[in-house]
């Protein structure tokens, strides 16, 4: 009778089908892993990007609220002097910008009157006067800011229906509607008193704003959200001669600015304030190879609303 014998070792066939099965369960096991910490950058990258976007709107917030409504206008993104009117929602990337009252010299300094009162009087020869204002100090402050008292204008607060576009001079054609007239304001006369230039049209007995820059906002080709200052549009000045430029964040896609009118709570009849504005930044998503994408669908967008006071 014959001895049975024992193998001591697998056959290669015997090999082969364990190193096969070793090799799918590692595929699988990598590619868990892989999915795993994609996930987990997808989901840092999306909380980092919300974050910035919350960040970028808690800034453009304060600027939007001192803004005057019937300014805010959709630009040509190059900055050539073309209007596209008031901002519509998410219709295209422009450049948006506005006007705003001089927050600065309103508040004054410690220990002075303001320098600048909303409640003017109009007297001869275009001659503006409020006995609560400095307009010395105003002056003070504005050339502080880089600008001066000269160079600023007046925004004669009652309402019409003429395009903001002509009435702030954002298409550059030179001309202003009698209503919401801007006019470069000559030196003080005195601390109470400052004289208008010979083409003011403004009106008695109206809240009057001093103006001493444009605002203007856009995302720029590499993803930064640019904020321009120190321009003047009343002089015809474009958002690209501005001499402070300020980048508010990064990875930006789109940003879109609109209103609703049922949000329009004032009287139109006595104000054109009140318009509650929605400001919407999308930020760049990412795409399955993990790189930056403008895709629609993929960004990630925040926003806001916020109640104008002008």
């Amino acid at each position: 009778m014959k001895k049975l014998q024992f193998r001591n070792a697998f056959t290669m066939i015997e090999l082969l089908f364990v190193i096969v099965i070793l090799g799918i369960v590692g595929g699988i096991a990598l590619e868990v892993i892989r999915q795993y910490y994609e996930n987990i950058y997808r989901t840092r990258e999306y909380t980092k990007r919300v974050s910035e976007a919350d960040h970028i709107l808690d800034q453009l917030s304060k600027y939007f609220e001192n803004a005057i409504s019937s300014s805010i206008v959709n630009l040509e993104p190059s900055g050539v002097a073309h209007c596209y009117g008031p901002p519509e929602g998410d219709a295209g990337d422009f450049t948006i910008a506005f006007v705003a009252p001089d927050i600065d010299s309103l508040r004054g300094t410690s220990g002075n009157r303001p320098g600048w009162s909303e409640d003017t009087f109009l007297m001869t020869g275009n001659e503006l006067n409020a006995s609560d204002a400095d307009y010395t100090m105003a002056d003070t402050i504005i050339t502080a800011l880089g600008s001066t008292l000269r160079n600023s204008a007046v925004y004669d607060h009652e309402s019409t229906n003429v395009a903001a576009c002509v009435r702030f001079n954002w298409d550059d054609a030179g001309g202003y509607d009698g209503f919401h007239k801007l006019n470069i304001a000559a030196n003080p006369i005195s601390s109470t008193r400052i004289q208008l230039n010979t083409d003011n049209n403004a009106t008695d007995g109206k809240q009057k704003y001093l103006l001493r820059t444009g605002y203007a906002f856009r995302v720029q080709d590499d993803g930064n959200f640019t904020m321009y200052t120190n321009f003047r549009p009343w002089l015809g000045e474009r958002y690209t001669a501005a001499t402070k430029i300020n980048v508010l964040g990064g990875n930006v896609a789109h940003f879109y600015a609109d209103y609703n009118a049922t949000d329009f709570m004032a009287n139109q009849n006595l104000s054109d304030r009140g318009l509650v504005w929605r400001l919407k930044v999308c930020m760049r998503g990412l795409d399955s190879n993990l790189s930056d994408t403008d895709a629609e669908g993929q960004t990630i967008c925040r926003e806001r609303r916020v109640h104008v006071r002008y």
